[in-house]
C-alpha cells in the first residue's frame, strides 16, 4: 500500500470511520503496530522515522586532505591499494567504501565465464604457474615483467627483462630456485621456449628442467593458468602507479625496486599450503646458473678442425696435420654464452 492511501487510513481512524483492528487487516500489520503508529500519528501528524536525516557515522575532519591525496599524490591507484597506500605511507586508516564514495567511483562487478575449477595443489613447490606480461611498466619503453606463481601459496617472484625470451624465465626460475629450492614442475603456455617439440633441439629452459628433474606442464588456455594471469593484472594496476609515484625510470631501477616490492607482496598475499612443502634442495655441486642451463648439442666435425653452430663457424685447436678421425663433436653452450667442444677424450673452450 502507498504512503498517500496509508496517511487515509489513519486520518479514517482519527475521524471515527475505521476500528484499529480493521486499519490493522487492511495494512496487515499487527493490532499492537496499529496502536503504536497511532500514538505516533497522533502527536506528530505524520509517520517519517525520528532518525531520518541524521548521519550514524561522525564527519572525518581529514576528509578533504584524504580526497586531495587520493586525486593528486595517489591518482591512478585503485581503491584498495589507497587504503594501503594511505595506512602505509601516510599514518591514515580508512575504510575502502567510504574513499569509494567520496571519490564517486562505482563498484565493476564482473560476471565470470561458467569453468570448471581447479583446485589450489596443496603442497608448496608442487606447481609454479610461469608467464610474461607486457607492459609500459616504467618510462616510455614497453618491457616484460616475467612472474612465477606458486598454485598452493601465491608466493611470486618477479623480474623485468625487454623481451619474455628463453633465457629471462631461465633466470627467473634460478631465482626462485635460490630462495625456495627445485620445484615439482611448472605449468607453462603452448610457446616453444617452455616445452620441448618433437624433431627439436633443447633450450636452455627445457634442458635446465630436464637437468634438475623439473616436469613442465603444457596449459592450452589461458584461463587454464588463471592463477598467474590474475596476478599479472592486479600487479598491472599496483605496480606501474607504484614505481610511477616513487620515481623508478629504467629497468635497473626496476629490478631494485621489484625486492622490496616482492618481499610486501608475498607478506600481503602469501600463505600457508594445506599439507606442506615440496621443493627439493638444489644439489651441493651447482654453484650458479651455468651448471644447470646449458645445451649440448652435436656437429659434423670438418677436414680442417670446423664446425658449425647458428650460423657461425668455430674453430677447433688442431690436433694433428690430419683430418680429425671422428667427424663428429659434442658442443655445450652455457646460458651466459660459455662453450666447451668434446672431442674423443678431450675439451676445448671456445671463445
Amino acid at each position: 500500500m502507498g504512503k498517500n492511501k496509508e496517511l487515509i487510513v489513519y486520518q479514517s481512524i482519527l475521524e471515527q470511520q475505521l476500528s484499529i483492528r480493521a486499519a490493522a487487516r487492511m495494512l496487515n500489520i499487527p493490532k499492537s503496530t496499529m496502536f503504536r503508529r497511532m500514538r505516533k500519528f497522533k502527536s506528530t501528524g505524520n509517520l517519517v522515522h525520528g532518525n531520518t536525516g541524521h548521519a550514524n557515522r561522525k564527519s572525518r575532519p581529514d576528509k578533504q586532505y584524504i580526497i586531495e591525496l587520493a586525486t593528486t599524490k595517489y591518482v591512478g591507484f585503485g581503491i584498495s591499494h589507497i587504503c594501503e597506500l594511505l595506512e602505509s605511507r601516510e599514518g591514515i586508516t580508512i575504510n575502502r567504501e567510504t574513499i569509494r564514495k567520496w571519490l564517486n567511483r562505482p563498484k565493476v562487478r564482473k560476471v565470470p565465464k561458467q569453468r570448471q575449477r581447479r583446485e589450489p595443489s596443496p603442497n608448496f613447490g608442487d606447481l609454479l604457474q610461469i608467464d610474461g606480461s607486457f607492459d609500459y611498466w616504467f618510462g616510455n619503453t614497453k618491457s616484460c615483467l616475467m612472474h612465477i606463481v606458486d598454485d598452493a601459496t601465491n608466493i611470486s617472484e618477479l623480474h623485468f627483462e625487454k623481451q619474455e625470451t628463453i633465457e629471462s624465465a631461465c633466470y627467473c626460475a634460478w631465482n626462485w630456485f635460490k630462495k625456495y629450492g627445485v620445484p615439482h614442475a611448472f605449468y607453462a603456455d603452448g610457446r616453444n621456449m617452455y616445452h620441448l617439440l618433437p624433431d627439436r633441439e633443447p633450450n636452455f629452459f627445457t634442458s635446465m628442467c630436464d637437468n634438475l628433474g623439473i616436469k613442465v606442464i603444457l596449459a592450452h588456455s589461458p584461463q587454464a593458468k588463471g592463477r598467474v594471469e590474475r596476478w599479472n593484472g592486479i600487479h598491472q594496476k599496483r605496480l606501474i602507479p607504484l614505481m610511477k609515484l616513487d620515481g623508478v625510470q629504467d629497468m635497473e631501477d626496476a629490478n631494485k625496486y621489484l625486492e622490496k616490492y616482492v618481499v610486501e607482496h608475498n607478506k600481503r598475499y602469501g600463505h600457508k599450503p594445506s599439507i606442506g612443502d615440496n621443493h627439493r634442495s638444489l644439489p651441493e655441486w651447482i654453484k650458479d646458473i651455468d651448471d644447470i642451463c646449458f645445451i649440448v648439442v652435436e656437429r659434423h666435425l670438418n677436414n680442417d678442425w670446423t664446425f658449425s653452430y647458428k650460423s657461425k663457424v668455430y674453430q677447433v685447436p688442431r690436433q694433428s696435420i690430419y683430418p680429425p678421425a671422428k667427424s663428429k663433436v659434442q658442443v655445450k653452450i652455457t646460458i651466459s654464452g660459455k662453450m666447451t667442444v668434446y672431442y674423443r677424450n678431450l675439451a676445448f673452450n671456445i671463445p
